[in-house]
């Protein structure tokens, strides 16, 4: 973030100094909102990473019998914490939404219960299985 920041201002720098008022009277540059540290989960980044996304591809497929459709997004997520701070590839999964934390937010129940599923699946997958106290697994 500080050598974004950095790359912000000395554009803004340059471009006022080309400027007959903005020279004399430089533009001041403050940052407002959350900011923190980026988290990608990439193979590169931790050793597990291709396992858990071939994983979590096999259950959805399992699940709806269609690919799983991946995306980077610009927001932060609780995955970013696990990624940066425990060592632990996190992926982030979830139902078809709408309006995401506004005043009409909503998700869209069929795929809440495929998710459900996939996620399910998933953990058993990924965690392994123990035969339940009276023998079932």
């Amino acid at each position: 973030m500080a050598e974004a920041s950095a790359e912000i201002e000395s554009v803004l720098a340059e471009a006022a100094a080309s400027h007959p008022f903005l020279r004399k009277h430089g533009p001041e540059v403050v940052y407002h909102g959350f900011q923190a540290s980026g988290y990608a989960l990439t193979e590169q980044g931790h050793a597990l990473t291709g396992e858990a996304v071939a994983c979590l591809r096999g259950a959805h497929r399992t699940v709806t019998g269609q690919p799983l459709e991946t995306s980077a997004i610009t927001a932060t997520t609780d995955a970013r914490f696990f990624g940066l701070y425990a060592d632990t590839p996190a992926l982030v999964y979830g139902p078809r939404a709408e309006a995401i934390h506004g005043f009409n937010e909503r998700v869209d129940l069929d795929s809440m219960r495929r998710v459900t599923q996939a996620t399910a699946l998933f953990i058993a997958e990924w965690c392994g299985l123990e035969p339940a106290s009276g023998g079932r697994p």
